[in-house]
């Protein structure tokens, strides 16, 4: 497996770094056998773990509180996210039962996980009110903004928000929320060069 670009290594500290390449590895070896993603092995690290531990390591700044990571897959981004940030709670959400067999897995890998702040549910999201509120959702790859946001309803607290991962070409997306909700704002986040054309763009309401 080739190693990480030095940039990107630079933007961890070297404990979290070994811990973000054992996910790695894992993902690589379950993906061979179950077809967890698309994304090939050379590409895993810089283009899914690398950027959600980014992500995870700016949530760890603040007290964001119950994050839940909507669509989950094998972990993207929650579970790397979970690695860098110990001080807020992860609820990684996916219907795939392998997708979650594997998260589960990385949850009992020794000394990956030392804080019991992750939660995998094997679980589908339906429309309507959850008694269980969340500060933050955040997901990559779950289809629009605006269809997530209206699946999401009566999910999230009042001063919530939602955190996309997205690719370029995402400006249709953005202006049919704003259409729909005109109380929704879009920020996109500031992040590194390596992350190439992915941006993170946060919603939030007023």
């Amino acid at each position: 497996m080739k190693k990480p670009p030095a940039e990107i290594i630079q933007a961890f500290p070297p404990e979290l770094l070994e811990k973000l390449i054992v996910m790695r590895d894992r993902l690589v070896a379950w993906n061979r056998k179950f077809a967890l993603t698309s994304v090939a092995d050379d590409e895993i690290f810089d283009r899914l773990i690398a950027p959600s531990a980014w992500l995870g390591s700016r949530y760890g700044m603040e007290e964001v509180g119950a994050i839940a990571d909507f669509g989950s897959g094998p972990g993207v981004p929650g579970l790397a996210m979970a690695l860098a940030d110990h001080r807020n709670r992860y609820i990684l959400i996916d219907s795939s039962q392998k997708k979650i067999g594997f998260i589960k897995h990385c949850l009992t890998v020794k000394d990956l996980y030392q804080a019991n702040n992750v939660e995998a549910r094997l679980s589908r999201v339906e429309p309507g009110e959850y008694k269980e509120k969340f500060d933050r959702v955040v997901t990559r790859a779950t289809g629009s903004m605006l269809s997530t946001i209206k699946l999401w309803e009566g999910k999230v607290k009042e001063s919530g928000a939602f955190d996309f991962f997205k690719g370029s070409g995402v400006d249709a997306e953005i202006e049919e929320l704003e259409a729909a909700i005109p109380t929704a704002r879009v920020e996109e986040l500031k992040t590194p060069g390596w992350f190439g054309h992915l941006k993170i763009l946060r919603v939030y309401f007023t």
